[in-house]
């Protein structure tokens, strides 16, 4: 199963870094959270409860559990669980590109890292 982690970057720190994400994803990986007020905006949890639970209502295989999205499909087959965090998006997979990361119109600034895989990259990259 792949667990990423979904930053908010600033717009600064994002126009800056775009063209080099494995800069980014290297100082992400080695600071974690001791710079975070400088690199990272938080997520309002709330609103991105009710954005997530809109896009995928009508899916069959969605359901939420307060901050919990998940997705789970016997016949692709997915199990991918999104946890809404103050300072990060959790995502648990064992898909590489799982549902839950398929419908973000508004993500310019959102940097997906698999520190386990050393994988990175642009969330609107993958989707465009």
């Amino acid at each position: 199963m792949r667990t990423f982690y979904i930053f908010n970057i600033k717009k600064e720190m994002s126009i800056l870094t775009h063209d080099t994400p494995y800069n980014l994803y290297r100082t992400i990986e080695s600071l974690y959270y001791k710079l975070y007020d400088q690199i990272f905006d938080s997520f309002d949890k709330d609103y991105m409860n009710v954005v997530i639970n809109r896009i995928y209502q009508n899916n069959n295989y969605y359901y939420q559990e307060n901050n919990r999205h998940v997705i789970s499909n016997k016949y692709k087959p997915e199990n991918s669980y999104l946890y809404i965090h103050r300072s990060h998006l959790l995502l648990k997979s064992n898909v590489i590109k799982p549902t839950l990361l398929a419908n973000y119109t508004n993500s310019d600034n959102l940097f997906v890292c698999d520190f386990k895989n050393k994988d990175y990259f642009w969330l609107s990259e993958v989707i465009n």
